[in-house]
C-alpha cells in the first residue's frame, strides 16, 4: 500500500522550483481535477510566490504528484507534465541550455547546473567510446515515500523532457542510440513510444539517454555565446546563494511542521535540522536575516494561506501559527498587513 504522505528524515529538505510544480498542475487539472485542492491538501499554494526562482519542499510536490496519479488512475502523468515543458520554465538555465554549441555542451550545462531546478535529482554526463550518457537519479530518501508507479512518472518527465529538448535544438532527425528507463513497459505504451520517437528499454537499474559522438558534437543553430556567457554569469551568481535560501526553507519547513503544538524554541529547531543553535544562528546572519524575522515570515505566509481557505476558522488558524490566543494572532496579523485576519477574508472574498 502507497503511503499516504511522506515521512522524512529531518534532515531531508530538498525543494524544486515553482514552474515545475505549475507545469505538472496544468497536467493535472487538463485532467478534470481540482489541481489546487489536491496541492492544499499536501500543504502547497503556488499562488503566493511571485519569484521565478521561488521554490518548494521536494516532498510535498511528490505527495502531491502521488495524489494525482492515484486519483487520475493515469501512469503517464509524467509524460503530460512534459508535454507542458517550455526550456524557458527553467529561466536562466533554459536560455543557456538553448543557447549552447551541441548537445555534449548543454548536456554537461544540465549536469553542472541541474541542482537550480531541484536538489532531490542528480543528473550526470560522460562521454566514453563512440557515444555520451546522461543519467538521472533521484534522492532515494524522497523517492521511498512514494510508489512505483509515482517514481517512474517523475523519471517520464526527466527523460522526455530531455528528449524533446534535444530533439528541439537538434531537429526532428535526433535520435538516441538507446534510452534505458527503470519504469516497467507501460499498458499505452505505443502513445508513449510515439511521443518519444523511439522505443525505450524498460525495466532496466538506471535512466540514461545514449547518444552517439556525431549527434552530441553537431553544431546547433541557435548557438549564441554571448547569451550562454550572460546565462552562466546569472547562474553562478544564484547557485552562491542557493545555500543560503536552502537554509532558510527549511528552517520555515521545521517552523510550519512545530508551530502548531506551539511557538517553537530555538533550540529544538537546531537539533531538527541537525546543527548547533550557534551554527543555526550563525549561518542565519550570514544570509542576512534571524530567527525571528524567519518565524514571522513563515507565519505570515501561512496566515495568507489559511485565511483564504473556508476550511479553517481564525482560531483554528491562531492555533497552527503557534499563538497561545486569537488575541495575539490578531496583533501579528495587523502589524504585517495593515487589517485584522477577519476583515482581509471578508476584503479576499
Amino acid at each position: 500500500m502507497s503511503p499516504a504522505a511522506p515521512t522524512l528524515k529531518p534532515d531531508t529538505y530538498a525543494s524544486a522550483l515553482r514552474s515545475w510544480l505549475i507545469a505538472a498542475r496544468n497536467a493535472v487539472e487538463q485532467r478534470g481535477v481540482d489541481a489546487d485542492a489536491l496541492l492544499q491538501q499536501v500543504g502547497l499554494d503556488l499562488s503566493t510566490a511571485t519569484d521565478p526562482m521561488a521554490r518548494y519542499p521536494a516532498h510535498l510536490g511528490l505527495a502531491f504528484w502521488q495524489k494525482a496519479v492515484t486519483l487520475i488512475g493515469e501512469e503517464m502523468l509524467g509524460m503530460d507534465v512534459a508535454l507542458q515543458f517550455v526550456p524557458l520554465n527553467f529561466n536562466a538555465l533554459g536560455y543557456a541550455l538553448m543557447a549552447s554549441e551541441n548537445l555534449a555542451q548543454m548536456y554537461l550545462r544540465l549536469s553542472r547546473y541541474a541542482h537550480i531546478v531541484t536538489d532531490a535529482a542528480d543528473i550526470r554526463f560522460e562521454v566514453g567510446p563512440g557515444a555520451g550518457r546522461l543519467s538521472v537519479t533521484g534522492d532515494p530518501a524522497l523517492l521511498a515515500t512514494v510508489d512505483d508507479a509515482t517514481r517512474w512518472s517523475i523519471f517520464d518527465y526527466a527523460m522526455l523532457t530531455v528528449v524533446r529538448g534535444s530533439r528541439m535544438l537538434y531537429g526532428k532527425d535526433f535520435m538516441p542510440l538507446e534510452l534505458r528507463l527503470q519504469r516497467q513497459r507501460p499498458k499505452d505504451h505505443a502513445r508513449f513510444e510515439r511521443v518519444l520517437r523511439c522505443v525505450p528499454v524498460y525495466g532496466c537499474q538506471d535512466n540514461t539517454l545514449v547518444v552517439d559522438l556525431a549527434t552530441l558534437n553537431k553544431p546547433l543553430s541557435y548557438a549564441n555565446t554571448d547569451v550562454v556567457k550572460a546565462s552562466e554569469t546569472t547562474l553562478d551568481r544564484y547557485s552562491s546563494n542557493l545555500g543560503e535560501r536552502a537554509l532558510t526553507e527549511q528552517l520555515a519547513g521545521v517552523l510550519k511542521e512545530l508551530l502548531p503544538s506551539g511557538e517553537p524554541l530555538q533550540d529544538d529547531v537546531a537539533q531538527r535540522l541537525n546543527m548547533t543553535l550557534r551554527t543555526l544562528q550563525r549561518r542565519l546572519s550570514e544570509a542576512q536575516t534571524c530567527y525571528r524575522d524567519v518565524l514571522n515570515d513563515t507565519r505570515h505566509q501561512l496566515a495568507l494561506s489559511y485565511l483564504g481557505s473556508e476550511q479553517y476558522s481564525v482560531g483554528e488558524i491562531a492555533f497552527l501559527l503557534g499563538f497561545s490566543e486569537v488575541s495575539a494572532f490578531t496583533r501579528a496579523f495587523k502589524r504585517w498587513t495593515g487589517c485584522s485576519p477577519r476583515e482581509w477574508r471578508n476584503q479576499a472574498e
